[in-house]
């Protein structure tokens, strides 16, 4: 076997030969394992370098493939060295490979290399560039060989994958580049078509997904504050809305198999949505009395306004897709009714709604003033059920959830709000952007503090026993275990305690008859690539199989269900098509080689962004949205700083002997 030869995947593996580094590799040529397709990986080439893993590598035809698909389907056609120079690069490599190429035909292939990497206007272009140039460095045998004796090797076929580093991190894989730059040509309802073709929640996620794409961005790692990838789809969501224009989405006809959608949060919806696109009849039943999930329950208006999320329900419902409200699983109906009443397949998101216990005296006493949990006082608040608090709250925990509740109480009005987290504020799970927010409401927050034991007279709470903490070993998670201080006992004041440690799912649907296993963790058992669970047509994604993730992964495996159900009941097996292979895939090399094939960590996190929101003491006083996005002409100059750093992912695959 070859040693794997690792180009340009970031700076911890260049070295002084210019940028590619050799390491071995021994054991299995079968690469990854779990990924659910058969053949065999022979080498990966991206615009960040090659992985070769197996003898049979030839860079030569694999190079061959990269430009060509460039040529015929990703270059942009916007400059003519990218134009014209992958097309001598394609002609040229067609000659060597035919064995008609000469020593000199070398010399040409460098300098159209130094070429488009130089002067190309997007990256598309220039990795191939790039590429070229390792591959004459690296594999010149392979040149030479082409040049002698032609090339017309069938062992080895290729999948290919657009991507960029932005969209290598989202879960949902949206085409970011292409619609940051409709909007940079200020074409809002072309960014929202390709926004749409991945995701179909637009105003929703343009306001509370946690951006990973942002922490990836290439001009971010070049220094500069990254691209505000989500307010950009907020803006384009945004002037739909205002201008009240149609979504362009046309109905199409619901000839296929029916399939039933438990759950209309965002997993729900994103399965829904797709199901329906495919041609199937979809009836999506939700156990409360609003559909959104978690976005409708526990997250507050101030930053998910109610209008946004009804109107993307409402567009979804619109196509065709039936919704049943306080219609509940395992009350109204089981899944076997279901399949008797002709469903094909079924899907499950019903997410995770049941708050953790802190677990500490005093908690589970019916003491008042303590409530049973964050998720659960949210969800009252949203579903406008009476809920009363006093005047000073603790809240604890350090995710969004604590947050959320925190910055509700102020506008509930409490005159002093509290959190108390056991770990430091670089620990805090917490989106930074809602903990400055919520600093700059007036929320207090000790770090390093531990909750032990609640305090009540006469039945009502009176304070909260804590310990001092300090940070001792990392433990499973990667972050460094809190240890309590002795003798550091102190109490907190408080007449309202609010627990937001976690959440977890209420499975209390499923029986043995069901033929669906619970892990456990207390979660759905489902196939990681088909999405499967352990009884065949029933399928699930969402916080219900990972365990509470964010709203933009709900809607990732909303997505990835939908079109193996649509596999499942049309070919009756389920298998990932291409490009979602290539997905798992690069989600393999990165966990187990340690080899970032798209994204890059930015070299710095700071920096002004054009943002408009309500002053701290006047949001405050309402539960009106903070955030006011950007102007137009805020987004068309932010959006004109994309690089456009496009690149595609061409894996070499062996086929199958005959």
């Amino acid at each position: 076997m070859k040693e794997i030869i690792v180009g340009r995947w970031g700076t911890s593996f260049r070295d002084s030969r210019g940028g590619a580094k050799v390491v071995e590799r021994p054991g299995s040529t079968t690469f990854p394992p779990a990924a659910g397709f058969p053949d065999t990986v022979v080498g990966l080439m991206s615009g960040k370098g090659f992985l070769v893993l197996q003898d049979n590598f030839n860079f030569v035809p694999m190079i061959r493939e990269y430009v060509n698909r460039i040529q015929e389907e990703y270059c942009c056609g916007k400059c003519i060295t990218g134009i014209k120079g992958s097309k001598l690069l394609l002609l040229t490599l067609d000659k060597i490979m035919r064995g008609e190429g000469q020593e000199s035909d070398l010399d040409l292939l460098a300098r159209m290399a130094d070429i488009l990497n130089e002067a190309a206007k997007c990256s598309v272009c220039q990795s191939a560039g790039e590429l070229l140039a390792d591959g004459l460095n690296y594999f010149r045998d392979d040149f030479v060989e082409a040049i002698r004796s032609g090339v017309n090797d069938r062992s080895v076929s290729y999948v290919g994958n657009i991507s960029a580093p932005c969209m290598n991190t989202c879960p949902c894989h949206i085409n970011i580049p292409g619609y940051v730059e409709m909007l940079q040509e200020v074409r809002y309802e072309e960014a929202l078509k390709i926004i749409r073709e991945e995701m179909p929640l637009p105003g929703i996620t343009g306001r509370v997904c946690p951006a990973p794409c942002e922490k990836a961005c290439s001009v971010a790692n070049l220094g500069d504050v990254a691209i505000p990838i989500r307010v950009l789809k907020r803006v384009a969501a945004d002037y739909e809305v205002t201008h009240k224009l149609a979504p362009p989405l046309e109905k199409v006809e619901l000839n296929g198999a029916p399939v039933a959608v438990i759950g209309a949060g965002p997993a729900g919806l994103a399965a829904a949505y797709y199901l329906n696109r495919l041609g199937h009849p979809v009836t999506m039943f939700e156990a409360l009395s609003l559909s959104g999930g978690m976005v409708a329950v526990g997250i507050p208006p101030y930053r998910q306004p109610r209008g946004v999320l009804n109107r993307e329900i409402e567009i979804i419902c619109d196509l065709g897709v039936t919704l049943k409200e306080n219609s509940r699983l395992g009350k109204d109906f089981t899944i076997q009714e279901l399949f008797d009443q002709g469903f094909k397949a079924v899907f499950l998101g019903i997410g995770s709604h049941k708050s953790l216990p802190m677990g500490i005296p005093g908690e589970d006493q019916g003491i008042e003033g303590v409530f049973r949990g964050g998720i659960d006082f949210l969800r009252d608040i949203n579903l406008d059920l009476p809920v009363t608090i006093g005047d000073n709250v603790i809240i604890v925990g350090g995710g969004n959830t604590a947050i959320d509740c925190a910055r509700t109480c102020l506008r509930m009005g409490a005159s002093q709000v509290s959190i108390v987290y056991r770990r430091t504020e670089a620990e805090m799970p917490a989106d930074l952007e809602e903990v400055e927010d919520c600093r700059e409401e007036g929320v207090n927050i000790h770090f390093l503090t531990q909750p032990v034991e609640i305090i009540a007279k006469d039945g009502k709470l009176v304070a909260l026993k804590c310990l001092r903490m300090e940070l001792g070993e990392p433990d499973a998670s990667g972050r460094r275990r809190p240890v309590p201080i002795e003798g550091s006992e102190f109490e907190m004041a408080a007449d309202t305690i609010i627990p937001a440690i976690g959440q977890k799912s209420v499975l209390d649907f499923v029986s043995p008859a069901d033929g669906i296993e619970i892990t456990r963790r207390e979660t759905i058992k489902a196939d990681p690539v088909t999405m499967m669970t352990t009884r065949p047509g029933v399928f699930a994604a969402g916080d219900a199989v990972s365990g509470p993730l964010t709203v933009v992964h709900g809607l990732a495996g909303g997505k990835r269900a939908a079109r193996m159900i649509h596999q499942y009941v049309t070919t009756g097996t389920c298998r990932p098509t291409d490009e979602q292979w290539v997905e798992d895939l690069i989600g393999g090399i990165e966990k187990d080689y340690g080899v970032l094939v798209t994204a890059r960590t930015p070299g710095r996190a700071g920096g002004e962004r054009p943002v408009r929101k309500l002053d701290a003491q006047e949001r405050i006083t309402s539960f009106v949205e903070v955030d006011s996005g950007f102007t137009q002409r805020s987004s068309f100059i932010e959006a004109s700083r994309c690089l456009r750093c496009f690149h595609l992912i061409l894996v070499a695959v062996a086929r199958p002997a005959a």
